[in-house]
């Protein structure tokens, strides 16, 4: 079964998919929208693009003139709810970045329209299709450190030179919503364990040029157990780092602790000294989405936890902005 795909926006991680695409000659990409005339451009430069592949400025337009069986949505956080529906209300399955609304109000939104039109809708949560957290979350979940006592997370990277839609809350959903998503997502999938309460922070504190861009973010939360959560959010890596992101991911139980760090998954128990947990292969995200539509399943990363991550986010972003916990 042939598919073909647009993408409307080209602001995010669309990489993800276009780089996937030389391999999956059955996936044809038809359309890419983008408000950037310089970004469009360069349309039939990008990673799949045929002499047929169609460039236009806005989604209207792209959608006048094609029906895509796939959506690819990679553009602001403002515009990714309204892009989202009129998809939906098309029969259009989608991929999306992160998060699927910038306000709740418009979360529910989302959720009614994707909900009645049956489309299979996913999220770029792509950290759980990397071996070292699948390594992690299938040994937590064996039962390798007993009881999830504590959860921590970091995720800091370069900041670099940052468009302009980030550098505004208006397009910009922050540090929290965008970047945290992704830490709140692994400790849900490793832990098995469910936020009940958020409390947060962010700012801009050293970077003044970057506008309402928070360089730094912090969220405690207690999980349905009881279990206490710590995320750790910053642009603060310095430039001359070796990798654009240090990521880490850290759970304590009452027989052991499991740790990823630099691409390793280090285990000590009660038991046992510190041993290295063997990686298994990632997962091909956009081969597995394609293939969940094929087979009429959900994919690897399901809508509910789309929506259910992005809904801990923005209530994290309204705590920081309240100075108040919110119970989930």
């Amino acid at each position: 079964m042939s598919l073909t795909l647009a993408i409307i926006g080209l602001k995010g991680h669309q990489y993800i998919v276009l780089d996937a695409l030389p391999s999956m000659p059955e996936v044809e990409l038809v359309a890419v929208a983008d408000d950037d005339p310089e970004a469009i451009s360069r349309a039939q430069d990008l990673r799949g693009a045929t002499p047929n592949t169609r460039a236009y400025g806005n989604l209207q337009d792209l959608l006048a003139n094609h029906k895509p069986d796939i959506v690819l949505e990679a553009g602001t956080d403002r515009d990714r709810a309204g892009a989202i529906i009129a998809c939906a209300e098309r029969g259009i399955h989608l991929i999306t970045e992160k998060p699927l609304a910038n306000h709740l109000k418009s979360l529910d939104r989302v959720v009614d329209a994707v909900t009645k039109s049956g489309i299979t809708l996913t999220m770029l949560l792509t950290m759980r299709c990397e071996p070292t957290y699948i390594a992690l979350r299938g040994a937590v979940a064996a039962g390798a450190i007993g009881t999830v006592t504590q959860v921590g997370v970091q995720k800091s990277y370069r900041l670099g030179e940052r468009p302009a839609w980030q550098k505004s809350h208006e397009t910009f959903s922050g540090i929290i919503p965008y970047i945290g998503i992704h830490a709140i997502d692994l400790i849900r999938w490793c832990s098995g364990r469910e936020f009940a309460e958020v409390m947060a922070y962010s700012a801009n504190t050293g970077h003044p040029e970057m506008g309402d861009l928070e360089d730094n973010g912090c969220m405690v939360a207690r999980l349905d157990n009881g279990a206490s959560a710590a995320i750790r959010l910053d642009y603060c890596r310095p430039a001359a780092a070796p990798t654009h992101g240090d990521d880490r991911l850290r759970i304590a139980g009452s027989r052991g602790v499991i740790e990823s760090m630099n691409e390793r998954v280090t285990l000590i128990t009660n038991d046992e000294g510190p041993v290295e947990v063997p990686l298994p292969a990632p997962v091909n995200f956009f081969a597995d989405y394609v293939d969940s539509l094929r087979a009429g399943r959900e994919p690897y990363i399901p809508f509910a936890d789309c929506v259910r991550v992005t809904e801990i986010g923005l209530s994290a972003r309204q705590s920081a902005e309240t100075g108040k916990p919110y119970t989930l």
